[in-house]
């Protein structure tokens, strides 16, 4: 590594899960996209009722599990894309995530200096748009910064359950393949939250409970376990600057009053 790269290099490299993660809705935005899911790959591709779920338990997402397994792959009415589209399409969204202004204030106080946060979704980058649109955050977060969001298609159609994901994920956001302990995992998930840990990233489980209800306090794991995001402030306080209140308020009518000015098309 060239004395360039190495000061270029963050002391952190904070990635953040978006479903079950950045928001939480007792998984109504999930329970939709497994109905979809489920209604695709039996209604076009002809499987079982139920296969969906499983392929998504055992890869950790089902696109992944019809490739590895070759289910429907080679078909003439499989396509990637269309899949994609239409099973991320018309979810619930709005409905089911407000806007977050305790998030949005969160993460504006992360210490860039320091730190490169990104997204780091399963889903594609189109759902993530929408559900941080929602939460009201996409402006401010991502378009003010230029964060990544790093999806499935960013890394190959890998997910977190493969090390492969990880790899990818380091390389889009320029962390050196020796640094890997200087990536922080913030998810729902314990697989992708077991993988990361054993690649030795620092990990962090949100959520207290799991989706059936059993308890993720002790998951061995997880360096942190959180029942909300907007708790990462408390249990990594190095990532963050000084929290001023004003400053919050100001830049809120900053971008208010740059919103207001914008002409509309």
């Amino acid at each position: 590594m060239t004395e360039q790269e190495q000061q270029s290099v963050k002391d952190f490299y904070l990635f953040l899960d978006c479903d079950d993660t950045l928001y939480r809705d007792d998984w109504k935005v999930a329970v939709a996209l497994t109905k979809k899911i489920n209604d695709y790959t039996t209604n076009v591709l002809k499987l079982p009722d139920g296969k969906a779920y499983e392929l998504y338990k055992k890869y950790g997402t089902c696109l992944r599990g019809l490739q590895v397994e070759g289910l429907g792959v080679g078909q003439p009415d499989f396509d990637t894309e269309a899949m994609l589209f239409q099973i991320h399409d018309q979810l619930p969204i709005s409905e089911a995530i407000p806007p977050n202004p305790d998030l949005k204030s969160m993460l504006k106080r992360i210490d860039l200096e320091r730190v490169s946060p990104c997204v780091f979704t399963a889903s594609i980058q189109e759902h993530a748009t929408r559900c941080m649109q929602a939460l009201g955050i996409y402006d401010s977060f991502i378009v003010k910064n230029q964060f990544p969001i790093i999806d499935v298609r960013s890394v190959n159609f890998y997910t977190k359950h493969d090390v492969e994901a990880l790899e990818f994920a380091q390389k889009i956001v320029k962390c050196p393949v020796d640094c890997s302990s200087r990536c922080i995992l913030v998810d729902d998930s314990q697989t992708n939250i077991r993988v990361a840990k054993q690649a030795g990233w620092q990990t962090v489980l949100v959520g207290h409970k799991t989706r059936d209800g059993k308890s993720q306090l002790d998951f061995e794991y997880a360096d942190h376990v959180i029942d909300k995001v907007t708790e990462l402030e408390e249990i990594l306080p190095h990532l963050f600057v000084m929290s001023n209140k004003g400053s919050d308020d100001d830049e809120d009518e900053e971008e208010k009053k740059e919103e207001e000015e914008e002409p509309n098309n």
